[in-house]
Order: C-alpha cells, then structure tokens, then sequence
C-alpha cells in the first residue's frame, strides 16, 4: 500500500460477490447455484461483471425462492470449471459480500486451496457501523432504507448490483463519521493469489438457460433426436431449405410443419448434425441479408432470435454465426452501401449464361441466385412488368432473340451487362 490513502482507495478495486444456493449449508449437502461479480472502483463505476449458472450436481429445491429450475442448470458448467474465472476477478481487489461469511462458506468448498483465507468487506457489518440503531438485516430491507433500486430479488446479478449501490453509499458514510485512513486499514483486504488462472469466461446466464430449456421442449427438438446418429451419404440441402423457407415465412412452426421437416430428413436418412448444419445455413443467409447495411436493428436481432429459437440454436452459436459473419463483411464505400440500400427489394431474372468468375470458378446460376438474395434483391424466373432488371453476359450484344429478351424489351425492362451488375451489388469477381 501507498503512504497515501486516497491514493490508496482510487486506484483500488472491489469484487462485489453474491451467490443463490441450493440450501443454507454446505457442510450438509448444498451448493452453489448461480454466481454474479461485479468489479466496481472506490468511485462506483462498474468495470467488469460476471454471472453464470452453476450446475450443483444435484436436484435443485426452493425453485419458488430462486427461481432456478433442473432445467436451467443442465448446460451450466460446473463449481469447478468456474474457479479460473472467480479466482481472477478477485486477484487483486477487495472481496465485498452482502453477509460475507454465508457467501465464504460456500465458496471456500470449491476453492479448496486456490488461494490464502477469503477475507473482505461484509455490507451487513459495514451497515451496523453507520446505523446501529436500525435493526434492519436482509439487503431488500437496506435497498428499500436507502432508496436502491432492487429489480429481481434472489438473483445473483440483481443482487450483486443492488450491493455495489449499498457499499458506495455506506462506506462513504463511514468516510464521514471516521477518518479515511481508518477505513484503508480496517476494510481493505488485498487477495493475492499465486499464479492465478487466467479468466475463461465460462458462463450461462439465466435468460439463456430459459431460451435453451424452452427450445428442448420444442416438439422439433424432440423429434430432431430421434433421428439416426449416423450421416447419410446425399445432404439434400436446397430441398430442405426450400421447405424451410416456406415453413418458416409467418415465423411458426406448425406441427404438421414441423413433422414434414422430420419426414424429409428421415427420408435421406439425414442425421440430427446435419440437420442443424443446415438450420445453421439457413440463420447464417439470413445474418448476411440483414448485414448488408452492416446494421443489425433491434427488429432484425429480435427476427434472428426468434428463428434461431424455431430451429432449436441456442443463443451462443446465434451470437458466433452473427460475430463470423461480421468478419466476413467487405470493406465497401459508402457509395456502394447507399447503392445497395437503394437496390434493396429490387428484382432481378438472368438470361443466358453467365461468364463471370469468382476466385477461377464460373458463377452458376444457383451461387449468382444466392448472392442476389443475401443482398436484399429477389430473384425471378421469367421476365414480367415487375422485373426491374434483367441481367446478361453480353449486354452490348443484346437482342430480341429468346423469350427473356422479347419480354424485357416489350416490358422496358433495364437490361444490365453482368459484370456491372456485380460490381453494382458489390460482389468483387476476376478480373480477365
């Protein structure tokens, strides 16, 4: 520590822990739950903060306290596989708990020898020293006395936000009625651990466990795992995503939607992988329509979760899919993005064959479909008063020969020479 005391305290840290168990004693069987830490500076501001489920191993009782359910936990990680990520957001920083040694009790089990005896700051203990008086205990009782907002009560998070705003209020009262030297030697607690692990950020959160245990209660879920564990030799993808798209145009599954989708893949003797390798493909075309302003709306991301939760993909592998796809995004100009929004909802028909090449290989017409779709145009088979655009290898050579071209003529349809056409969408093709 510094000579300095106010030093001291601005450039020090504080974990803020709070824990949900399965009951009020590990000594007698009971685990942890659920665990939240929030990393919050001498001035209050929050710098980190964590929170996960755990799996306890056990059957989970006083579900009506909690709120946690069997089902919530079943993809949790375990006590174990979180100590790395508890360890290092206490290294280094003062331990604040609210009943600081019901918290200790249980920690200490899953610790074991991690680290030096627990010790830190207890809000209950901190709120006797300012209000003797009081008589108050349970921390809904001391959010309420000093005007805290408390949303959800035994949840680890809310419950460890709800601390954070206590301890800023009460050790700036102890700051008032003491010295704040009294408070640098009385209260902070510097954990040092020797060759602390590295975070790993293993977690699952509430609302996720909720999303995951409401999709494997899905009758498509249920159905998904029957199917046969060992890949077919023929992936009929086109035929599954064109079942797909009409399934899901209203954005519900229906049961007979749902049984036909089952059908299909039990047909080709698909296995549950693959069909999610191709509910994956279907969500991945969908991120890359709503990417094309390099924008996800609040109304797209809502869109995207709802159909990821209809395909039975748990929000993580959505999030990857969205970051993966982010990556993929092209550098374009703002010329060409302003371009892009404009053709949004455009139609478009092919004629002919096509001649262009993308890294040496020749745009067929189910690739130069795909692109024109994940670019927000839609894409017609025959020419009609509603194409805006009809697309040929040789625009300059164009003539009222073949059907397409008698159409667009009699129609004035805009005729556009395919390699403009790509650089139009920005698609990037070779250069020959």
């Amino acid at each position: 520590m510094t000579n300095d005391p106010i030093l001291e305290l601005n450039k020090h840290q504080f974990a803020i822990i709070s824990i949900e168990t399965t009951g009020i004693s590990p000594q007698h069987g009971d685990h942890l739950i659920e665990v939240a830490i929030q990393t919050v500076n001498w001035n209050g501001e929050l710098l980190d903060s964590y929170e996960t489920l755990i799996h306890p191993g056990k059957e989970i009782e006083g579900f009506q306290i909690h709120g946690i359910t069997d089902d919530m936990v079943k993809n949790a990680p375990s006590a174990s596989e979180i100590v790395p990520d508890i360890l290092s957001r206490l290294n280094g920083k003062t331990l604040v708990a609210h009943d600081l040694d019901f918290t200790i009790r249980f920690l200490d089990p899953i610790l074991n020898d991690s680290m030096p005896k627990l010790e830190g700051i207890c809000t209950l203990k901190l709120f006797d020293l300012v209000a003797p008086e009081s008589g108050l205990r349970r921390l809904e009782q001391l959010c309420t006395y000093y005007d805290i907002e408390f949303s959800v009560r035994h949840s680890a998070k809310s419950d460890s936000l709800a601390t954070a705003k206590l301890f800023s209020i009460l050790k700036n009262l102890y700051a008032q009625q003491n010295e704040i030297e009294d408070f640098v030697e009385n209260f902070l607690h510097r954990i040092e651990i020797k060759d602390c692990p590295k975070e790993r950020n293993v977690y699952i959160k509430r609302k996720e466990a909720k999303n995951i245990a409401n999709i494997q209660k899905t009758k498509l879920y249920d159905l998904l795992n029957r199917l046969t564990s060992s890949a077919g030799d023929s992936v009929p993808v086109r035929q599954y995503l064109n079942v797909l798209d009409r399934a899901l145009a209203d954005r519900i599954l229906t049961e007979k939607e749902i049984i036909s989708l089952v059908d299909l893949a039990t047909d080709y003797k698909l296995s549950k992988d693959q069909v999610m390798e191709i509910h994956e493909e279907y969500l991945r075309k969908l991120i890359r329509i709503y990417l094309l302003d390099e924008i996800l709306t609040n109304a797209e991301m809502n869109d995207l979760h709802l159909v990821s939760d209809l395909l039975c993909i748990l929000p993580k592998e959505l999030d990857l899919l969205i970051e993966y796809e982010r990556t993929k995004i092209p550098i374009t100009t703002p010329g060409i993005q302003k371009q892009l929004k404009s053709l949004k909802g455009k139609s478009v028909c092919f004629s002919g064959h096509l001649n262009c090449k993308i890294n040496g290989k020749r745009i067929d017409r189910e690739l130069a479909q795909q692109l024109v779709k994940e670019r927000g145009l839609f894409v017609k088979r025959v020419v009609s008063k509603n194409v805006d655009y009809l697309i040929t290898a040789h625009a300059e050579q164009f003539s009222g020969k073949g059907r397409k071209n008698r159409k667009a003529m009699e129609y004035h349809v805009n005729v556009i020479d395919e390699e403009i056409f790509w650089e139009m969408i920005g698609v990037q093709v070779d250069n020959e």
